[in-house]
């Protein structure tokens, strides 16, 4: 190497960034499916440059974008942009047409993403909307969305308990009171896959609660709870192993 060589300035340009710099190109002006494409460096890169752009595409005309703006901001993890996503949700919920669905859903999965058990009551209050939203009065293109979001918002809650989630936790055994089937349903299969990775401590009221339920007059209900039973009896619960054991001696 000539001395020429060494007083040259190298480019410290990483790899990373130049990564970054790409992705804020197509945020700026890329095309729908390129903005879909790029999620997953969004979700490894996390940089705080996105959350400026992303913040203005929520509050696009195009849905789309929207949508692909509120999946963004869930990879970034940052707890800060929680209230904005709750505030779109509000306004989502007043949208029309095909796309509002859609748009409700990938907020519900970010707000869930992001990892934050105080969003409890935000997923609460939710659901309560899409049981409100599932009544008689309600058109069949509603109560099939209303329910499709009550799917997500209790698998949400799932992700948050399998992360710790107290709240969560809680949150779904007490929806295994509900008054509408098909949440209990969803309720007692999230709480198994929560149990997954530590199948005995599972609370023995929890699983007193899904026992009784295995003998619920809604076959949904109670097909969900011996499906629940049997996966944990899978991963080596001793509790539901014994209801099968007792099951089978019977």
């Amino acid at each position: 190497m000539t001395d020429t060589d060494k007083s040259r300035p190298k480019k410290k340009v990483r790899y990373s960034e130049e990564m970054i710099l790409d992705c804020l190109d197509v945020i700026e002006s890329g095309d729908i499916e390129d903005l879909f494409e790029t999620l997953p460096r969004i979700r490894v890169l996390r940089d705080t440059r996105f959350k400026k752009p992303l913040l203005a595409m929520l509050a696009h005309k195009d849905v789309r974008r929207r949508e692909f703006a509120a999946y963004a901001i869930g990879a970034l993890r940052d707890r800060s942009l929680l209230d904005p996503l709750k505030k779109e949700f509000a306004a989502a919920r007043r949208l029309k047409g095909q796309g509002a669905r859609d748009l409700q859903i990938a907020i519900v999965d970010a707000i869930g993403t992001i990892g934050d058990d105080a969003a409890v009551d935000f997923f609460l209050s939710a659901l309560q909307s899409c049981a409100a939203g599932k009544g008689a009065t309600a058109g069949k293109a509603a109560g099939k969305n209303a329910r499709r979001l009550s799917q997500w918002i209790i698998e949400s809650l799932g992700v948050l308990a399998q992360q710790g989630g107290k709240r969560s936790l809680k949150a779904l055994v007490e929806l295994m009171d509900h008054d509408d089937p098909e949440i209990r349903a969803l309720a007692v299969s999230e709480l198994s896959v929560c149990y997954w990775h530590r199948p005995n401590e599972v609370a023995d009221a929890t699983i007193q609660k899904i026992y009784d339920l295995t003998s619920a007059r809604e076959t949904v209900v109670a097909e969900s709870a011996l499906s629940a039973l049997q996966n944990l009896a899978d991963v080596g619960c001793r509790r539901a192993e014994e209801f099968f054991e007792a099951s089978g001696a019977d």
